[in-house]
């Protein structure tokens, strides 16, 4: 989130008028509050590609998987790899 609010903070000191800046933030709100960084819901079936869109989106790493088992890492790097 901590990048989300530097990317918010770009469009504010953008060199436009208040009304094209509130707009452009808007939609860029819009967009980024369905990320998974920012919201998640959690289903066991969808475990791998939430995690998958976590490193995606920049979130987490996969360094944050180290305390997971090895299948789990393999699994996501296998669908990340596909995904690219």
């Amino acid at each position: 989130m901590e990048k989300l609010v530097g990317e918010y903070l770009d469009i504010l000191n953008e060199k436009s008028n208040a009304s094209t800046k509130f707009w452009a933030l808007e939609k860029k709100i819009k967009i980024d509050k369905n990320k998974p960084g920012v919201i998640l819901n959690l289903r066991k079936s969808e475990m791998i590609y939430d995690v998958i869109h976590l490193i995606r989106d920049g979130a987490i790493t996969f360094d944050d998987l180290s305390d997971f088992s090895d299948d789990l890492k393999h699994e996501v790097r296998m669908f990340f790899d596909k995904l690219r």
